[in-house]
């Protein structure tokens, strides 16, 4: 990856940042930003996707069946239903286990049927489980800025 290729990736990344922590942080909506949406492209979903990997690898460890995240994600809606109302534990549970622990596919990336309910869900995944876990918000920044750093590198 080029000099100039990378610098596009970073700058996108950020922009996605600002979304993330607008929306997640700051409890805002993604329309609110549209110039930092447009900024951020399909860098969106993959700064989302790190983040979201980083907050349930603070609650597993990425070798858990998917019954058990299943079962996880029943208990996080019922702490929170109706935030979580929209929310679909079993497939997103395939989802998550996909995307979470060894032989994950880089931020962004999935073989899992990806949709915009798929998006919005793994966002309100992230955001209710760093509540849930009891992370700070001081905590949460941190992790979307892992996130932002996981995306820009392609790593893990």
């Amino acid at each position: 990856m080029g000099k100039s290729s990378e610098r596009a990736r970073l700058a996108a990344a950020t922009a996605a940042h600002r979304v993330l922590h607008h929306m997640v942080v700051e409890g805002g909506q993604a329309r609110d930003l549209p110039a930092e949406v447009a900024a951020a492209g399909p860098a969106l979903q993959g700064v989302l996707n790190a983040f979201l990997r980083n907050v349930m690898e603070f609650v597993f460890e990425g070798s858990e069946p998917v019954g058990e995240i299943s079962a996880y994600l029943v208990r996080l809606q019922r702490a929170y239903p109706a935030e979580l109302r929209v929310l679909q534990p079993e497939p997103m549970a395939v989802f998550v286990r996909e995307q979470i622990g060894p032989g994950a596919p880089p931020p962004g990336r999935s073989s899992f049927p990806v949709n915009d309910a798929v998006v919005f869900q793994s966002r309100l995944i992230a955001e209710y489980t760093a509540r849930h876990q009891g992370l700070s918000r001081e905590q949460v920044e941190l992790y979307l800025r892992g996130a932002v750093a996981r995306y820009a590198t392609g790593g893990y």
